[in-house]
């Protein structure tokens, strides 16, 4: 029974989602809501686009600018960061001989391996 119901409800689900996309109704798209607010294209226009467009090119050069100084902080970071590799491979190193210190370098002889015919 509550198979039947789930199953029913999914298919009106999917059948709601499907009078959404082809109803007239809904006008409004995403990423249309303000296309038509752009401006007029008209000839005496172009001095004022270009004028924005400076505007817009002074901006991204602003913000080049900003993010040129992040240079010498991402090579300070780079340079950290092969320090710190070389310490960790040194403790690596470190526990590795500790490792074959406490251990030795032969394995440990067992008894009771031996297969049974």
């Amino acid at each position: 029974m509550l198979i039947k119901a789930l199953i029913i409800f999914f298919i009106f689900l999917i059948l709601y989602q499907v009078f959404l996309a082809n109803s007239s109704a809904t006008l409004k798209r995403e990423g249309l809501e303000n296309a038509g607010d752009f401006g007029d294209n008209s000839s005496c226009s172009s001095s004022v686009l270009a004028y924005k467009n400076s505007g817009a090119i002074q901006v991204l050069q602003d913000q080049v600018n900003k993010l040129m100084g992040l240079d010498k902080e991402v090579k300070d970071i780079s340079g950290n960061v092969a320090s710190l590799n070389q310490q960790v491979a040194s403790l690596v190193n470190q526990q590795a001989q500790a490792a074959t210190q406490l251990a030795g370098n032969k394995p440990v002889q067992t008894s009771g391996l031996s297969s049974v015919p």
